[in-house]
């Protein structure tokens, strides 16, 4: 093989491996709760399986899934109010690989599970779900 092929391949893998590796972002999602607004976002890096949520910006909450583990509960107080995120991500278990992301997938299709998700409480209330 010629080498020029060869740098040709190898340039081309690892364009390929960076795009798989981009970050899963929700849109920002806007709500306004006893008279303050707050918008909502966040981040799913799936290479390290780490979830950012953020409220106008700013990274309040950060967490990462144990392996087969596809919920995640994050909290924090974000000025003066309790900010919850009681997270669902199915591809933490479908992205596994051979009979354990077959069977994963097949459940959770069954039961309407299979979105990366997380549910965003405030002041004790579902105020938005963001989508990942």
């Amino acid at each position: 093989m010629k080498p020029s092929f060869i740098l040709l391949l190898a340039g081309a893998s690892i364009a390929l491996s960076a795009c798989g590796s981009a970050p899963k972002r929700a849109q920002d999602k806007e709500v306004v709760i006893n008279g303050q607004k707050f918008v909502f976002g966040g981040e799913y890096k799936t290479r390290g399986r780490e979830l950012t949520v953020t409220v106008n910006g700013d990274p309040v909450m950060r967490g990462s899934f144990a392996p087969y583990t596809p919920t995640q509960r994050l909290s924090a107080q974000y000025r003066g109010t309790e900010v919850v995120a009681s997270c669902y991500f199915g591809s933490v278990l479908g992205g596994s690989g051979g009979k354990v992301g077959i069977v994963a997938g097949a459940i959770q299709g069954a039961k309407g599970r299979s979105a990366d998700k997380c549910d965003i409480l405030a002041a004790g209330q579902q105020v938005e779900s963001l989508y990942f």
